[in-house]
């Protein structure tokens, strides 16, 4: 037997090895994804959640977005954000810093002392996308507990840090759904192993007033954070309507940034054990084209020595 053993391959040996620390990794992550989910589930189900006013169809967006080291993409996002031709639509926008280690931080506190429509949250523990998600609505909440006083936001968008806008009628776009088709919730629906259609929760939209239900589940760490929340909306027969984002061309999603960041910045981190780190451009065609192009249309305001501009760029447009 040790024979055998001492004749053994060597790439068998390294396969092993390769083979065990894949199961590890993703052991790591489901304990960490179960520990969160419990943790915010039994949260939810004894705090006491804000009375919140009913919709009042005059949509009114606050966009929350995590930065996780991928600031350059969050910086190109908020530029072709600021295009918008109903940017009076967007009354508020959130950023969670998740402990970015790209100046990141840095960049977004002078930012938000630019304009005031621009608030940061910088998060230092426990650095998943839905916790940094959930910092960003309770902040919203804390600066805006009344939806229906004017000015407030009554939809939350949210939008991954790789996301580019393609369209000017993004907003308006996505706010028709809302007026016209009573949207709880809009997203690019697509069919997956899950029992409901899902939303890729990279860009996602719902109500306010729907999301401060008791019986609509909070995002919690898991590979589809935004699916749990969905699922319960279903549930409770609220309309889901389908809002082409990607593939309508309104946004351009890259996809999987935030894995890539965290094997570079915190490679010890859970996140940075996921197999595939290759952007996916939401499998729109010419996507990575349709990225490059867009990207070098900006490439002026996203050089290092250009922060000033850009700041000053942005806090014109969403001051």
């Amino acid at each position: 037997m040790e024979h055998k053993l001492a004749n053994r391959p060597k790439s068998w040996d390294k396969f092993l090895i390769k083979t065990l620390h894949s199961q590890f990794d993703r052991a790591r992550r489901r304990i960490e994804e179960r520990i969160d989910q419990a943790l915010t589930m039994s949260r939810h189900k004894f705090k006491r959640r804000r009375k919140c006013p009913p919709f009042d169809g005059d949509p009114r967006f606050a966009l929350i977005t995590v930065n996780y080291s991928t600031t350059r993409y969050l910086k190109l996002m908020l530029l072709t954000l600021a295009e918008q031709s109903s940017l009076e639509l967007l009354k508020r926008i959130i950023i969670v810093d998740n402990c970015s280690r790209d100046d990141g931080s840095s960049f977004l506190r002078e930012l938000a002392a630019q304009t005031t429509r621009i608030s940061v949250v910088e998060n230092r523990w426990f650095l998943t996308h839905a916790r940094g998600m959930r910092r960003g609505l309770r902040l919203l909440d804390m600066l805006e507990p009344d939806p229906a006083a004017p000015g407030n936001a009554n939809i939350v968008l949210s939008c991954d840090a790789d996301v580019v806008f393609r369209r000017r009628d993004t907003l308006s776009g996505l706010a028709r759904v809302f007026i016209e088709e009573g949207a709880a919730l809009a997203g690019e629906l697509r069919k997956h192993l899950y029992p409901y259609p899902e939303a890729q929760a990279s860009f996602i939209a719902v109500r306010r007033d729907c999301y401060s239900r008791k019986d609509i589940a909070p995002w919690v760490n898991h590979g589809a954070p935004a699916y749990w929340m969905q699922r319960s909306i279903w549930r409770a027969g609220l309309p889901v309507v389908n809002f082409p984002s990607n593939h309508g061309g309104y946004i351009l999603h890259r996809g999987r940034s935030g894995v890539a960041a965290s094997r570079l910045f915190f490679p010890y981190s859970s996140y940075a054990t996921v197999h595939n780190s290759a952007a996916h451009y939401m499998g729109v065609p010419e996507g990575a084209r349709i990225w490059e192009d867009i990207e070098a249309g900006w490439e002026d305001f996203l050089q290092p020595e250009a922060q000033e501009r850009l700041i000053g760029h942005l806090a014109k447009h969403f001051g």
